[in-house]
């Protein structure tokens, strides 16, 4: 099996980007709707 010394696995930074913006999108959600009902009425 041949082993690449320079092969980087960017999946975990990927990953890490995708749980930060989770973390601020879903407690804003619920505003962001309420703020949509608000101007779309």
């Amino acid at each position: 099996m041949a082993h690449d010394q320079n092969f980087r696995d960017e999946s975990g930074v990927k990953m890490g980007w995708l749980a930060v913006i989770t973390f601020i999108a879903v407690p804003v959600l619920p505003a962001v709707l309420a703020w949509y009902k608000f101007f779309a009425a």
